[in-house]
């Protein structure tokens, strides 16, 4: 089914980053490769939620792209018959990855710890995060490397629902509507480089919906182009 890209949708943004440390203390802040040592091969989402997702990338990502996939897993939920150059997975917990055959490298780091990505600067065309920004406590940071490991022109892709560990996402994530977590995370985005949104890193920061929740799992995509 094709996704009409057509009805993104633009935020409107305060004019500081509006959220506070305490916004981002998780209930369970024990260690996160502790917690994820063991691999979990299953799906977070349904197989509706996912077969859109797979869709949306397939028409937002051409073949022959550099992809970078953070807080990767078992699965990319990218299109399996399209021919990228690369997909980087990186993620916490090596048999996961190992298990992705489309990865053609992977890198296993804890965000958390190190948000520094051992990428050289624009040198991918797509990123993308499938239902885990959520779990980031220093989500602007992931943002801002993301932005510098992509080329001008290259899209950060983050994919949101509502399904999560509840005491690993952020602690603001769980007292939040649906739209308001659209907004939380396009925040991230806008405000990424500073607390006033500049230098702006990212433009055209829209959202989209995959799907609504009702027959399948709600899925959104925040994304935002970069400069």
């Amino acid at each position: 089914m094709a996704i009409p890209l057509s009805r993104l949708k633009p935020f409107v943004f305060a004019a500081r980053w509006p959220y506070q440390a305490a916004d981002f203390v998780r209930s369970d802040e024990s260690s996160d490769a502790r917690f994820y040592a063991f691999p979990r091969f299953v799906n977070h989402i349904d197989d509706e939620a996912i077969r859109r997702l797979t869709d949306y990338y397939r028409q937002s990502i051409p073949q022959d792209s550099n992809v970078l996939d953070i807080a990767s897993s078992w699965v990319s939920h990218l299109p399996t018959n399209v021919k990228y150059a690369s997909v980087i997975g990186l993620g916490l917990n090596n048999e996961e990855l190992a298990a992705n055959s489309l990865l053609t490298k992977t890198i296993v780091q804890d965000l958390n710890k190190d948000t520094k990505l051992p990428l050289e600067d624009a040198s991918v065309d797509h990123v993308i995060c499938n239902v885990s920004i959520d779990y980031l406590t220093k989500p602007r940071e992931v943002c801002l490397e993301a932005g510098r490991v992509l080329r001008p022109g290259g899209v950060l892709h983050l994919a949101i629902s509502n399904r999560c560990f509840p005491t690993k996402v952020v602690g603001r994530w769980l007292k939040l509507s649906e739209e308001e977590r659209r907004q939380m995370v396009a925040d991230y985005l806008h405000f990424t480089a500073g607390e006033d949104g500049t230098p702006k890193v990212f433009k055209d920061i829209a959202s989209i919906e995959l799907a609504d929740g009702r027959g399948s799992d709600p899925i959104h995509i925040v994304r935002g182009t970069r400069i």
